[in-house]
């Protein structure tokens, strides 16, 4: 037997996965370490009975020999966005907030937006417009440094002028989604972040889940390194600086790409989202709420683009990328789910792709789940 540079490869077997096929995954990702393409990753899946499997495969500091672990912790950028999709359903179960709203409703410097040519919008911008990509903007703030406040994210959108009328044309960005978590502030009458804590991330155990870790949490920081078939090396965009501490500066709560989480956490939320709101017993949003809001394509008929509020929907599969190649799916048919982790460059590589591809298939096979097909 081939004998990887694996560190480490942890895997919990558990009824619902196909014993015959229980190391295709690892083999998969062990196959990219051997050959040095990637540094390492983590897989987790998890069956309907939320029984899960991890593999982990290399390393999380190539340098000092860290292996990549359950709990190594990543920046998982626009994962995040379905996070403050779920937070804006449990303030649509509350009845506090509606994807009808206008954004103005709360904050009022959207009651006087402009197009290009300074004629208004022929409809107000909603939260629904913010949410699915579709507000007629097409410039906004990233979200790497994290220096401003969500309202103040907001604020500076506002002052900008539409590309295009709302529900017209999908352009994705940060800027928005943020824009629509300052307006959950206000209809929540609580910051972001503390809304997501009390509703989400508390109630589903998530305790490495946060916008700022804290000393021992940074202890488990993984380092990124470069994917682009050329000798290994960090990681030197403009995304790696999100895992640079200390920071110069407070860090603000990012709603559209700004929270650290590990894999052991992350699959609890995926676990949620394939059982349509509810984990183990603990349900975060209504049934009602999760399968004709959350579950449903948000975007216009007329546009191609299969999104919902703040996450992808292609066929039954739920989920969402983040920009250092981080990835979730949830199947909402058949109540499997699986989450992927590795730190790359964003404009990542022909490697990165290619393993990407792979591991789904590989992860198909194990779970005997139908493929996930997806454009994003």
């Amino acid at each position: 037997m081939k004998k990887t540079i694996s560190a480490v490869a942890v895997i919990f077997v558990a009824a619902g996965f196909c014993r015959a096929d229980d190391d295709a995954v690892r083999d998969v990702l062990g196959g990219y370490v051997d050959s040095g393409r990637i540094a390492g990753a983590v897989s987790v899946m998890s069956d309907r009975d939320c029984n899960e499997k991890f593999d982990c495969v290399g390393w999380a500091d190539m340098e000092n020999r860290v292996p990549m672990s359950p709990d190594t912790l990543f920046a998982v950028f626009s994962m995040t966005k379905t996070f403050t999709g779920a937070a804006i359903m449990c303030a649509i179960d509350e009845g506090k907030m509606s994807l009808d709203d206008e954004v103005s409703k709360y904050l009022p410097e959207f009651a006087d937006v402009r197009k290009e040519d300074g004629s208004k919008p022929k409809r107000p911008l909603t939260v629904r417009d913010l949410m699915s990509h579709v507000s007629g903007f097409d410039q906004g703030l990233g979200v790497v440094d994290r220096d401003i406040t969500l309202r103040e994210v907001a604020r500076r959108l506002a002052a900008t002028k539409l590309k295009a009328e709302p529900g017209e044309v999908f352009r994705y960005g940060n800027s928005w989604i943020c824009s629509a978590a300052a307006c959950l502030e206000i209809a929540v009458g609580m910051p972001y972040e503390r809304y997501l804590k009390l509703k989400i991330l508390d109630p589903l155990g998530m305790k490495d889940t946060t916008f700022t870790p804290d000393e021992e949490q940074l202890k488990r920081l993984v380092k990124a390194y470069t994917s682009d078939d050329k000798p290994l090396r960090p990681a030197s965009d403009g995304c790696a600086k999100q895992l640079v501490f200390p920071k110069k500066a407070k860090i603000h709560p990012a709603a559209s790409g700004g929270l650290f989480s590990t894999p052991r956490d992350m699959v609890k939320f995926s676990q949620m989202l394939a059982h349509h709101g509810e984990r183990k017993g603990r349900r975060i949003i209504s049934r009602k709420t999760f399968d004709t809001i959350f579950a449903v394509k948000q975007t216009p008929c007329a546009l191609p683009n299969p999104y919902t509020v703040g996450s992808w929907l292609y066929g039954d599969w739920f989920g969402h990328e983040g920009a250092m190649r981080t990835d979730q799916r949830a199947n909402l048919r058949t109540g499997h789910c699986r989450v992927f982790f590795i730190q790359t460059e964003n404009k990542a590589g022909k490697a990165f792709f290619e393993l990407k591809r792979d591991w789904h298939q590989a992860c198909d096979k194990v779970q005997g789940t139908p493929p996930v097909v997806f454009k994003n």
